[in-house]
Order: C-alpha cells, then structure tokens, then sequence
C-alpha cells in the first residue's frame, strides 16, 4: 500500500456529467488509517491542474491523483514528464479513454483502491506541433465534434450523441499529406487518429492494437464511405473490431510530419485545439509514471 507517501489529489468539479461533492469525503474517509501526508485542490480555471500538478513534483510529492475526464489528465501528464511523481487516475470525464485503455477502474472507490495498491509503470507520451498528448490526437470529424463539445452547454455522452448526429451528414472529409518516419502517406480521411493509447473514450476504439509502451503511435484512418455504412461503422467502433472494415487503414511511426497549409482544428486528448502550419508529431518514449492496476491485463501495460 502507498503509505507514507505524499499525495495532492486534483478534483476537476466541471468534468463529465456526475455530481464530485461527495469526492473529498470519500477521499478523506478512505485515507484514514493511512500514513499518508495528502492535500486536495479544486481546479478553477483553463490549466490550473497543470499548475498545481507542476507545484506538486517541485513540493516533491510522490502522487498527483487527478479526477477529471482526458483533458484534465492531460494537464497533469503535462507537468509530470521525466518525473518521478507518478500520476494516477481516478476518472471522473465524459469517456475516460486513457483509464479505460489502461484498466484503470472508473468506479471512485476502486480508482482509490488502485492509487493506493496498484503498481507504478512508466508510459509513452507524444507531442503534436507544440501540445502535449497522452492517448490521442485526431484531425477530421472526431476533431469536428470536440470543437462543437467544448462549446456546449451540457457534457456527457449524450451531448457526444447528439452532436455525431446533427453533425455527421454534413462534414467534408480532410485531405492530408503526412510523411511517416520519412515515407510519405497522403489520404482522404473522415477520421485520423495519432493513437498512444487505444480509444476516444466509452470504449469506442479507434486503434485496437495501439500499445502505450511500444515507442510508436498507430495512425488510423476511416476512409470516406456511404452513409448508409454508419450504423454498422459504429457497432464495430464500440465492439473493438473496426480494423475489420475496408474503409480502415493502420499505419504506425514514431515521426510523422504533417504538411498543413493552413488552419487545422484537431482535438488532443478530447481538447480542441488549431494548428498553423506544418507540423511534427513525435513519440516521447518512456516519459510519464502512472499507477496501474496490479494485475491489469490491458493491452500495452
């Protein structure tokens, strides 16, 4: 068990859609008996977790555990980089695709039991242009939604819903040039995901073989296809077998730049963002401690 340890636990209050007033006590209930020195922050703004998540490795902690959905562990993984204050998750978003890849639980009581008792590791990282990422990095209609998701007025998986289908009819698909680890790769694309990690989230899985260990991103594109294909595109997105589809194609490398004339809206982690110009995304091997379940039997952990 980690006792003895020093802990900050970072609760993100707007992420995902269920009510956090009861973490803190559950946090606190749950420390007694131990001997760890722990405190616990509220985020208030646009990175605030990163900013109490870098105060914490320079305080020298050993753990920040971070509730909150991809975007907020991002910030913390952000700060925490060739560290050695591990990062734990106690997922806390509207999809969790980072814990849900690793096995994390996203149950609070389990996720706690896992900071606690489970085994530390150290994981890849990438960056995009000049954003860190954790799990994923997509450009097109993915990209398209979490855009339109930051600017909502409601979260969770049903406003994803809603948007997918307002949306999925009327969105051109991108045309991209990218050279991979130096052979170049041009494709028309309704998706294309840079994946460290295997899902967006809600176990829809965009790259069933992604290995967050392996030194590489898998870059999965869906091809342009008929909308009369969607329903059985998403089964098979939400039943791990979209590699099976003709309209999939996987690629992987740890270098890939990407020839962008202009403006690019892509999301990172769930987190929309524009990118100006060409640009280099690049694996960081081995850059982050995270705290996994014990016998986890996830892939690439």
């Amino acid at each position: 068990m980690n006792t003895g340890k020093k802990i900050r636990f970072i609760i993100n209050p707007k992420s995902g859609t269920s009510a956090k007033k009861d973490l803190p006590e559950l946090i606190r209930n749950r420390m007694i008996g131990t001997t760890a020195d722990y405190d616990l922050h509220f985020t208030e703004r646009p990175l605030h977790a990163r900013e109490l998540s870098e105060q914490a490795k320079v305080a020298g902690f050993d753990i920040v555990a971070v509730a909150g959905g991809d975007g907020t562990v991002n910030e913390a993984a952000s700060a925490l980089l060739h560290s050695t204050t591990s990062l734990a998750i106690l997922p806390a978003g509207s999809g969790n695709g980072l814990a849900r890849h690793l096995g994390i639980p996203v149950d609070k009581k389990s996720a706690l039991e896992n900071m606690l008792n489970g085994q530390p590791a150290t994981i890849d990282t990438f960056t995009a242009g000049d954003h860190i990422a954790v799990g994923t990095f997509g450009i097109g209609f993915d990209a398209h939604i979490a855009h339109l998701f930051a600017k909502s007025q409601t979260r969770g998986y049903s406003t994803y819903v809603r948007l997918i289908l307002r949306e999925f009819s009327s969105f051109p698909p991108v045309n991209v040039a990218l050279s991979i680890d130096g052979d170049p790769f041009t494709v028309g694309a309704f998706l294309l995901t840079f994946a460290n990690s295997s899902q967006f989230g809600n176990n829809a899985v965009i790259a069933p073989f992604a290995d967050i260990t392996d030194g590489l991103l898998d870059i999965s594109v869906m091809k342009p296809f008929p909308w009369y294909i969607a329903p059985k595109l998403i089964y098979r997105l939400t039943h791990n077998t979209l590699h099976q589809s003709k309209y999939y194609v996987h690629r992987t490398g740890s270098i890939i730049e990407v020839i962008n004339p202009s403006v690019l809206k892509g999301h990172i982690d769930g987190e929309p963002v524009e990118l100006y110009g060409n640009f280099t995304v690049r694996v960081v091997p081995q850059s982050l401690k995270i705290i996994l379940p014990s016998a986890t039997t996830s892939k690439g952990t």
